[in-house]
């Protein structure tokens, strides 16, 4: 049994985020569920839209995700999740930041290499983390 109190051993807390709850660092799984959500609608205006479905679906993706992120601090895709974008400090993200996390997250492999707060290295590039909100 650890002696160190919960506050310095949890996701997250190196920043301040509380260990569960609202403002906590996000699980994997409602990630997922927000870039399913996300992606989807993308995927078909890409696919039923377009002459090249790849490419288009990625720019929609991409356009939506940094006009939503800038706006409101999250997209569809992370309402639905209970999530929000949010810089280290808290603060909703600056749109140049969100450009280049999204820039990023598309290329996939960044988003999947986390370090121990779970936070991917797309996030870490730009100072950012997905917080809970319920």
């Amino acid at each position: 049994m650890s002696t160190e109190p919960e506050s310095v051993t949890h996701p997250g807390a190196r920043f301040g985020f509380p260990a569960q709850g609202p403002g906590s660092l996000s699980g994997f799984g409602r990630r997922v569920l927000a870039l399913v959500v996300d992606w989807l609608p993308a995927a078909a205006v890409g696919y039923f839209l377009t002459t090249n479905p790849s490419l288009s679906a990625i720019v929609v993706f991409a356009a939506v995700t940094v006009i939503s992120h800038s706006l409101f601090g999250r997209t569809l895709g992370y309402a639905v999740a209970g999530l929000r974008l949010a810089k280290i400090d808290g603060l909703r993200p600056d749109p140049g930041r969100v450009l280049v996390r999204t820039l990023l997250l598309c290329l996939v492999v960044p988003a999947v290499v986390s370090d121990d707060d779970g936070r991917g290295l797309h996030d870490k590039v730009v100072s950012t983390a997905v917080l809970t909100t319920r």
